[in-house]
């Protein structure tokens, strides 16, 4: 086995393995935030909405460091294993 999928394989796992478990953890986060953010508006605190400039810039930063993940992991994996 010189050569084919299965030389491909653990980095493409593990690549998928860090992203999946980033995005979960990052889903976890968002969501422990949230509810907090909602028991507090619940309790009378006012919030502030973010602009629409904001949400622009969070829309375009978000593809733009997942692509970087996927790079940067790949890479370290290559270059841990070789």
């Amino acid at each position: 086995m010189n050569s084919g999928w299965a030389n491909f394989f653990p980095y493409f796992a593990g690549a998928l393995k860090l992203i999946v478990l980033g995005i979960g953890a990052y889903l976890a986060i968002k969501w422990h935030f949230d509810e907090d953010k909602r028991v507090k508006e619940a309790a009378g605190e006012v919030f502030d909405k973010p602009s629409a400039m904001k949400k622009v810039a969070m829309i375009l930063a978000f593809p733009v460091l997942l692509t970087l993940l996927i790079i940067l992991v790949v890479y370290a994996t290559n270059w841990v294993l070789y």
